[in-house]
């Protein structure tokens, strides 16, 4: 569990904490060593809820509520579920996702209720014999084990769903209204055919759903007119290339995909290596 923990931090300092909070075990003559780690855990998985889940994020999104007597307080619960699925309002998870939001969010509960078994020094947790801390030590490491894999489990969960909604003829078509480096190559080009790949969403955050997309454009590289094509003036030549791009969408409206400025590279350099490679060479 400690190799996976480690794994599943996302910072350096967050690293650094564990590793800090490990250390705690190894003085055998502290009493105090068993809370001290378990305290440390679990300042652990408050510093990956801040990162995961920023405080102004959570409150910009349509979902939030303040439940605190804080000035737009959050709970530790409300930066789980944003976490686990962004400004995706519940509605849209359960009625149009089809999930069920109350078994998503009653799992993240409890396994932020069972970080907090051993941060109190009470005479129960105090100066215990080496085998029982042994076993408490497990039993903390596991909690925090459970509340890392349970948020990566339960937004896996929602962004595989998330991805067999949105229809991938919708990301095809946008991209062929993208395309412009093909354009360079010859007097007139024709996309035939769009391929997308791969599609990953790289994020879901307050306001917009964030993909990375792959695949491959089919065309048609035209020189000269279609009068001089049909006199032999002309040539005609099929071609395909790798492309990539970053596309968004709004989390009220994830079927509104739009390819991000700037990001939509077509990788042509099969084209432009050989055709200047053999100028070169004559």
């Amino acid at each position: 569990m400690i190799k996976e923990i480690n794994g599943m931090l996302g910072t350096s300092f967050e690293k650094a904490l564990f590793k800090a909070a490990l250390k705690n075990l190894e003085d055998t003559s502290n009493p105090l060593r068993l809370n001290n780690y378990s305290y440390s855990m679990r300042e652990l998985t408050r510093h990956v809820l801040h990162r995961l889940a920023p405080e102004t994020n959570v409150v910009a999104c349509s979902w939030y509520k303040n439940e605190t007597d804080k000035e737009d307080g959050v709970t530790r619960k409300q930066r789980a579920i944003y976490a686990v699925q962004g400004g995706l309002s519940d509605s849209y998870v359960e009625d149009v996702l089809g999930l069920e939001v109350d078994k998503i969010h009653t799992t993240l509960i409890r396994v932020i209720k069972g970080l907090n078994k051993f941060t109190h020094i009470e005479p129960n947790v105090f100066d215990l014999p080496g085998e029982r801390i042994e076993n408490l030590v497990n039993e903390t490491t596991k909690a925090v084990y459970d509340f890392l894999t349970t948020i990566n489990e339960c937004r896996a969960l929602i962004v595989d769903k998330l991805w067999e909604h949105i229809d991938s003829a919708v990301i095809d078509e946008t991209l062929r209204e993208t395309i412009i480096e093909i354009d360079e190559l010859a007097s007139h080009s024709y996309i035939d055919e769009v391929y997308t790949d791969t599609i990953v969403i790289t994020e879901i955050d307050h306001r917009v759903i964030k993909f990375m997309a792959e695949g491959s454009i089919g065309c048609e590289l035209q020189w000269g007119s279609n009068s001089d094509i049909r006199k032999g003036d002309g040539a005609v030549l099929p071609q395909s290339f790798p492309y990539q791009c970053q596309l968004t969408s709004p989390v009220d409206s994830p079927d509104e995909v739009e390819v991000r400025e700037d990001s939509f590279g077509v990788d042509t350099s099969s084209w432009t290596d050989t055709r200047y490679g053999q100028d070169e060479q004559a």
